[in-house]
């Protein structure tokens, strides 16, 4: 026996082109047996996905992911957040500090692209985002005003490191990221670890206060997977998973959720349920 777990999805809150409740029926419809929404520095899709979900009868949580910023391998880790109390002291504040953060560096980003002639506006990326504001909104800018086709070909002109219209992140470091979920009584958790360095560096991370690591992701390869799991099993960390879900048209819209045998899926769940939910 197996369960279909999804622990990594955007939704329009965050640079996903679906709503919670859009998110909840397309994990009915792939058969997913439990859903997290990890939005970027947003918690604000909760009640859409807790009420959708009790009218579809999945299982859901609430996550969080937390882009960071620093030196090296720093400048690459994403930070998910799982069980954690969203009304926990100073936690919204602090995220509203790092989506301003995020307004800052996209206005930058479109002031370069201004330079070079292209006529997007500020406005043009907001209008796009229900509340954090990201580089694949501004792709979507570019995208409407016909200057690339689509979020792929934005971010390889323009929006990634070395190219004409990038700004470097803004966010909190790794070590604030993962605080500000273990305070809050949540599990901080590693997201796409390829992109975050090597071991050691995996295991700087770890004495930071990370205790799951996504181990099954949709860009991982079979070697990839089984090495992360032993890492994971070597260190007592968390096994986790998912698709990165944006949705239709956005380069990201595999079918969500990954498999997890049933003690693979006991042990999430006895985590997730251990903290705040």
């Amino acid at each position: 026996m197996s369960a279909r777990v999804e622990l990594h999805c955007h939704s329009v809150f965050s640079d996903g082109v679906l709503t919670p409740a859009e998110l909840v029926a397309c994990a009915v419809k792939s058969d997913v047996d439990l859903l997290v929404l990890t939005d970027h520095d947003s918690v604000s899709g909760a009640p859409d996905l807790f009420a959708a979900a009790a009218a579809a009868g999945l299982s859901v949580r609430l996550g969080i992911e937390i882009n960071c910023a620093g030196e090296g391998a720093a400048d690459r880790v994403h930070v998910l957040g799982y069980g954690f109390n969203p009304a926990a002291l100073g936690f919204e504040a602090r995220l509203a500090e790092f989506r301003e953060r995020r307004t800052v560096r996209a206005r930058l980003m479109v002031d370069k692209l201004r330079a070079l002639g292209f006529p997007v506006e500020y406005e043009h990326v907001r209008a796009a985002a229900h509340e954090t504001v990201g580089r694949p909104h501004l792709a979507d800018a570019l995208r409407r005003l016909g200057i690339v086709k689509s979020r792929k070909e934005a971010f390889e002109r323009f929006l990634i490191k070395g190219k004409p219209g990038f700004v470097d992140s803004m966010g909190p470091s790794p070590a604030e990221a993962i605080a500000l979920i273990r305070d809050a009584g949540g599990t901080a958790c590693l997201a796409h670890p390829q992109t975050a360095g090597k071991e050691n560096e995996l295991e700087a991370l770890r004495v930071l206060g990370l205790e799951a690591i996504e181990v099954h992701y949709s860009g991982h390869t079979p070697s990839q997977i089984r090495a992360y799991g032993d890492w994971a099993s070597a260190k007592g960390l968390v096994a986790a998973g998912g698709s990165d879900f944006h949705g239709p048209g956005t380069g990201r819209e595999a079918r969500l959720g990954v498999e997890y045998d049933d003690a693979g899926y006991a042990a999430l769940i006895e985590r997730l349920d251990k903290t705040c939910s």
